[in-house]
């Protein structure tokens, strides 16, 4: 088998130990096990703390981004290119069918691979525009040898909206840390409440999500306020934080759950929600690419409520391991919610078998097998 050379580059900017971070690191770690070599290339620097879990594995990381211009990043990309004799690079939110990471790599004797793990607003490209998006990425795609899609809609996504040929896209399913994330006991969760001052007969419901609108965490606050009604003892957090944050929060003093619902901002301690938490709705009204938090969600023994919209139902399968509803419903929401906080032996189910999916199908070492095979195969 031959030896690989591999970039991750990493399109954004790392703040704390995310999913995708953990994915750069494990899989740096199994390619190196594997007898590969590997070097991770940020678009912004990561912290120092960080930067130090790579250069403990022995994985070199970089910094390339666009501050000298166009073409300093072309040639920080080429000049690692030479001086690790890559074969691969492999861009995760990164634009795609940017020119500029094509002219970086043409002709360099290496693969170029991306990944789709973005959520969209898609929309059909008709006329001039739709031809001219059509002629350019085919053009394009001469250059790339594959875009990862992390789910089948994703790849449908690329088909539909990028004309990408169906041959350039598999499909590998995100995963996550199951040793990370697991259901708590019940001595973790008594002081997870007495943390937030909650009462022990509260019912916890956990939404991480950034405060976009895309989220749709308007119509959970509308859900949260019947909820209420029946289960008064219900506490609500919604875990990140963004432009709609402001609204979000004006909207819930509005409906009088300024005792029922806490924003908590970003957090890096994300497992303690899930842990805790008796369900996990996420209520997104735009396409959902196949997402972490979900996965992460299911991994702590969470039961889910959450869109039938994009990629979601990939993930949660309606009935067994949650419940889906239409988007912009908070009505159905609702009810959803309250069937599993009413019913503790379906909520328990639900929880284990959301464990159980991931376990079996989304665990973060299967992610990182798939995605190196797919190397090994294009060598």
């Amino acid at each position: 088998m031959k030896k690989l050379a591999v970039l991750t580059l990493i399109g954004m900017n790392p703040n704390k130990l995310g999913a995708l971070e953990e994915y750069a690191l494990r899989l740096s770690r199994e390619l190196k096990e594997r007898g590969h070599f590997a070097v991770v290339g940020f678009l912004e620097y990561p912290p120092g703390w960080l930067e130090e879990k790579f250069r403990s594995l022995g994985i070199e990381v970089l910094k390339i981004n666009r501050e000298n211009g166009t073409l300093g990043f072309i040639k920080r990309v080429r000049e690692a290119i030479s001086r690790y004799d890559l074969n691969i690079v492999h861009a995760t939110f990164y634009p795609f069918y940017s020119p500029l990471l094509i002219v970086a790599t043409i002709g360099r004797g290496c693969k170029l691979i991306y990944s789709d793990q973005e959520s969209r607003d898609s929309r059909p490209f008709r006329g001039f525009q739709g031809l001219f998006r059509f002629l350019r990425n085919r053009f394009y795609q001469t250059f790339i040898d594959a875009i990862i899609a992390d789910a089948q809609f994703i790849k449908e996504c690329q088909i539909r909206d990028h004309f990408t040929k169906a041959d350039k896209v598999p499909v590998i399913y995100n995963g996550v840390n199951l040793t990370r994330f697991r259901r708590g006991d019940s001595a973790q969760r008594s002081e997870f409440l007495k943390k937030f001052k909650i009462s022990p007969e509260s019912f916890v419901t956990a939404t991480i999500a950034q405060c976009i609108w895309q989220k749709g965490l308007n119509y959970l606050i509308d859900a949260a306020a019947m909820i209420v009604k029946e289960r008064p003892h219900s506490m609500f957090f919604i875990v990140g934080d963004g432009p709609e944050r402001s609204k979000l929060e004006q909207q819930a003093v509005s409906l009088n759950l300024r005792d029922n619902i806490i924003f908590t901002g970003p957090r890096v301690d994300t497992e303690s929600f899930l842990s805790a938490a008796d369900v996990f709705v996420l209520l997104s009204v735009w396409e959902e690419a196949f997402s972490f938090s979900l996965l992460e969600a299911m991994a702590s023994g969470c039961p889910v409520v959450a869109t039938r919209i994009g990629a979601i139902p990939e993930s949660v399968e309606d009935g067994l391991t949650g419940i889906l509803v239409p988007p912009r419903d908070a009505e159905a929401a609702a009810d959803a919610i309250l069937k599993l906080l009413n019913d503790n032996t379906l909520r328990l189910g639900m929880g284990g078998a959301a464990r159980k999916r991931v376990e079996d199908h989304f665990s973060l070492e299967h992610w990182v097998d798939q995605t190196i095979k797919l190397y090994e195969e294009a060598f």
